[in-house]
């Protein structure tokens, strides 16, 4: 019984240690995993651009103070809150369908081998916004789609400049074009014509 007894004493010793090893790698990986993270919301908050880091089921995980920003000028008067926050869905933020679309186009690239970069561009409304959004995959360590990270960027005003730009060139062109075809008209007159008089 005194040799059992020691037998379980040491099996129970070799038990205790192993369980604080496995306990304290435990706690080592966590705090790395938290350097990392902190790390990671650092960079983050520095960045210009508006971030948000989702999981595959469109929950936000990260985002940065710049979305935060971005996405509350565009929410609705009224609707209580910020529309961003950890844990709420990207789909109650943005266009459902042009996420999900671009989730699609992003596994048909990660699926296909040699496809090169599977980042998505898409553009996207926001209340009286529009966005662009640029789409990276987060992926596991198999390869699978993990997650994805969607940088924003309101581009409303580029685009009001732009449509601007153009019905200002339209104008140009319509305004332009009598005055040209008359040019053209009187050249081909005189060509025509080359015996007229010259006050004719």
């Amino acid at each position: 019984l005194a040799e059992l007894a020691a037998e379980i004493n040491a099996l129970a010793a070799t038990h205790a240690q192993l369980h604080h090893g496995l306990d304290s790698r435990v706690e080592e990986s966590n705090r790395r995993t938290e350097q990392e993270k902190n790390r990671l919301a650092a960079l983050m908050s520095e960045l210009a651009q508006s971030v948000l880091v989702c999981n595959a089921e469109g929950r936000i995980l990260l985002y940065n103070a710049r979305a935060t920003e971005l996405l509350d000028l565009g929410a609705a008067p009224g609707a209580g809150g910020s529309p961003v926050g950890l844990g709420r869905s990207v789909f109650g933020v943005l266009d459902k369908s042009a996420i999900v679309h671009a989730l699609d186009q992003m596994r048909d690239r990660l699926a296909r081998p040699g496809s090169g970069q599977a980042g998505v561009h898409f553009v996207t409304a926001h209340g009286q916004r529009l966005l662009r959004a640029q789409m990276a995959p987060v992926l596991d360590g198999a390869g699978g789609l993990d997650g994805f990270v969607l940088v924003l960027e309101d581009v409303t005003r580029s685009m009001e400049r732009a449509d601007r730009r153009d019905a200002v060139l339209q104008a140009l062109t319509e305004g332009t074009r009598a005055s040209l075809a008359n040019i053209r008209a009187a050249v081909e007159t005189v060509r025509e014509f080359p015996q007229m008089d010259e006050a004719r």
